[in-house]
C-alpha cells in the first residue's frame, strides 16, 4: 500500500440511521488464530472505531460468507496473537486473500516481507498503539475502495441460489468455490475451511464437494474441477455433462 498521512481525520466506524441502526466498519471481519487472545485486542481497540465487537474462528464459514457478500472490496483483519501460529502463516495468507484483502496482525518477529509476498495487503505489529493501528487501518479501507473492482471468476459470482440448497454450510462452500480471484487448490480449501490446528482433511473435503455436486445436478450443474499430479483445482459451476471429456493429463470426471 503506498504510503499516506495518517494524521488526515477520517470517518471510521459508520452509523446508518432507521429502525435497525446499522454499523459499518473499515473492516468487514476479523479471524483470529486463537479468539480468547483476540478479545483483548478488540476491547483495547474499542475506543477507535475501526473493528467489529466480534472476532471470528479461523475456518468459520459465517465469517467467509459475510466477506463473500460484502458491498465494496471486503478487508479482513487477521489476528495472530503469538509466535506458535506463525508456522504456515504465509499458507493463510494465500488462501484467505483468494476472497479478501488481508490485513495481518503479527506478533514480533514475523517475516512481513513472505507474507506480503503471499498476498497480504499489510503486515502490522500486533504491538503497535492503538491510534497509530486504526490510522493505518483507515488508510487501508481508503486504499482499496480507491482501487478498481476485482473481477470474480467468470463462471460465478455469487448468486446461483438453488433451491436445493438449503443448508449454509452448502451454499458458503459454493460461494467459495464461485469467487475466487484464481481457482482453488485442493489443499487451499482444506487449510481455508479447517481450523487453527490443523487443516480440514480431503476426504472430508471430497465428501463435502458430492454432497453439493447432487444437490447441483438436479439444476444441470456441477462443479468444475480438474485433477492433476494429485491435486484437485476447482474452478467454479459449469453445466453438467453426461460425458466429460478428459485433457491430456487431467481427469474431469470427479473431484477427487
Amino acid at each position: 500500500m503506498p504510503l499516506v498521512d495518517l494524521s488526515e481525520a477520517a470517518p471510521r466506524a459508520v452509523r446508518t440511521a432507521g429502525a435497525d441502526e446499522v454499523v459499518t466498519y473499515p473492516v468487514s471481519a476479523v479471524l483470529s488464530l486463537h479468539r480468547e487472545r483476540t478479545v483483548t485486542l478488540l476491547r483495547t481497540l474499542r475506543s477507535q472505531h475501526v473493528l467489529p465487537a466480534l472476532s471470528h474462528r479461523w475456518g468459520s464459514e459465517k465469517a467467509y460468507g459475510a466477506l463473500l457478500h460484502a458491498p465494496g472490496a471486503p478487508l479482513t483483519v487477521l489476528d495472530v496473537p503469538g509466535p506458535r501460529w506463525v508456522v504456515g502463516l504465509e499458507q493463510r495468507v494465500r488462501a484467505l486473500s483468494n476472497i479478501s484483502a488481508v490485513m495481518v496482525l503479527a506478533p514480533e518477529g514475523t517475516d512481513s516481507v513472505a507474507l506480503l509476498r503471499a498476498g497480504a495487503v499489510n503486515v502490522v505489529p500486533r504491538d503497535t498503539p492503538p491510534k497509530e493501528l486504526a490510522g493505518r487501518i483507515v488508510a487501508e479501507r481508503r486504499w482499496l475502495d480507491a482501487r478498481p473492482a476485482r473481477r470474480r471468476t467468470a463462471r460465478a459470482a455469487p448468486g446461483h441460489r438453488s433451491p436445493r440448497l438449503r443448508q449454509a454450510s452448502q451454499l458458503t462452500l459454493m460461494d467459495i468455490i464461485c469467487s475466487a480471484a484464481r481457482p482453488w487448490c485442493c489443499h487451499e480449501l482444506c487449510l481455508l475451511l479447517g481450523t487453527a490446528a490443523e487443516p480440514m482433511n480431503r476426504r472430508a473435503l471430497r465428501a463435502r464437494v458430492a454432497r453439493l455436486d447432487e444437490r447441483l445436478a438436479a439444476d444441470g450443474l456441477s462443479v468444475d474441477c480438474a485433477t492433476q499430479w494429485g491435486r484437485t483445482a476447482f474452478l467454479g459451476l459449469t453445466a453438467s455433462r453426461e460425458e466429460n471429456r478428459p485433457q491430456r493429463g487431467r481427469s474431469r470426471k470427479g473431484c477427487s
